[in-house]
């Protein structure tokens, strides 16, 4: 376990998006043999009940590009030295969606840009990078975003994954302040990696336009249970739901008394225990096993917006706080678990952090669609010239 106290930065202020479109379990009560009991006791065992799905030609950075323009509007942007992009569903493999977003939120080209792939534990990882490299002197200011769109890329016939994730991206701006610590505790066990995995299209199973129907990264193959998994397929994720569950409810609350224990914290002098919102098993077992009562847990958001990855405890977080109730912000705890297997927390005050209630996403006009995307390489690839339109690349 990596312990550090940074000093000196504070979360300034944090937004989420969503997209609009919305999909619920009853909508798909095939799935469920079209008997809607079975489908409301799915929900009230996991928690889970609808789930927000990009549209097509909508990315991660598009999402936390509509949070990053809410948050940075009235704003000073000169004094950005860095912005930060955490995600496993990047608009490109080469060159970094950071540079991209710094170019598009119209940030100065003195700013750094820097890609991160940790997952769930991503919105906890990605606020140690940047208050580290605030502290150190290296910047002032640095926009955090993170997001993803597993929901769009999963197979409505794996009942593993479909029904669970949702698409969301954040947005956190953090700014030097004296007095002001965070505390953070980062693990990871990657003897576990293959638990939670995107096995196809990196280097080790690369796709290639060489490849046939036949090739045997495009085999669908069926589990016991008849439940579909492929390699073939953007963004297509294997999950051992029970790998993940035994880490999670044995390896997580150790994790967040050992944090506490360092800093010498009883779990009451925590106003609010943020979980990663994975489902509701697995937050009640995380909590009651770790001291902290219900009352201190919130868990809402898993049923609106589905399990959103690195995105769940920042939508928990706006969702909980962005009514102006403010004395509960005193003193935090933000847990993460998933993909690696990581554990990551960080305690830190919100009191004088800008929370914003959860958005659903505004395209732009004229966004391009994957068609525009396409026509524009080719075009790039003939020599010919392309007027460039709003978020195109």
């Amino acid at each position: 376990m990596a312990f550090s106290v940074i000093s000196g930065v504070r979360l300034s202020a944090l937004g989420v998006v969503v997209p609009s479109n919305n999909l619920s379990l009853h909508d798909e009560l095939a799935h469920f043999d079209n008997n809607p009991e079975k489908a409301r006791r799915m929900s009230e065992l996991s928690g889970l009940a609808t789930r927000r799905i990009a549209p097509p030609g909508v990315t991660a950075a598009d999402l936390c590009a509509d949070a990053a323009e809410r948050l940075l509007e009235g704003r000073d942007k000169n004094g950005t030295g860095m912005i930060i992009f955490v995600s496993h569903s990047p608009d490109y493999m080469l060159p970094a969606s950071a540079s991209i977003l710094q170019h598009r939120l119209d940030l100065p080209s003195s700013c750094g840009a820097l890609d991160m792939n940790v997952g769930c534990a991503g919105f906890v990882n990605g606020l140690w990078m940047a208050a580290s490299l605030i502290a150190s002197g290296a910047v002032k200011k640095t926009l955090l975003l993170v997001g993803d769109t597993p929901a769009r890329f999963a197979d409505p016939d794996n009942r593993v994954v479909a029904p669970v994730f949702g698409d969301a991206g954040t947005a956190a701006l953090l700014e030097a302040a004296p007095g002001e610590d965070m505390n953070f505790c980062l693990a990871n066990d990657g003897t576990k990696h293959q638990a939670l995995v995107i096995p196809g299209g990196g280097a080790r199973i690369p796709f290639s336009a060489a490849d046939s129907p036949a090739d045997p990264a495009a085999r669908l193959v069926r589990d016991g249970k008849n439940t579909p998994w492929t390699l073939g397929g953007y963004c297509r994720i294997w999950m051992d739901g029970a790998a993940i569950y035994s880490f999670g409810v044995s390896v997580v609350p150790r994790h967040i008394r050992k944090h506490l224990e360092k800093c010498g914290l009883a779990t009451g002098a925590v106003r609010r225990l943020f979980l990663h919102q994975a489902n509701k098993i697995m937050v009640e077992a995380i909590a009651r096993k770790s001291g902290f009562s219900p009352e201190q847990t919130p868990f809402d958001c898993l049923g609106r917006y589905g399990n959103l990855g690195s995105s769940s405890i920042p939508a928990q977080m706006c969702a909980h706080f962005a009514d102006g109730e403010r004395e509960a912000r005193q003193q935090v705890m933000l847990c993460a678990f998933g993909a690696g297997l990581a554990a990551s927390s960080c305690i830190l005050s919100l009191e004088n952090t800008d929370i914003r209630p959860v958005r659903e996403y505004s395209p732009p006009k004229n966004h391009p669609s994957r068609d525009d995307n396409i026509r524009h390489w080719h075009e790039k690839f003939y020599g010919k010239q392309h007027v460039n339109t709003a978020g195109a690349p």
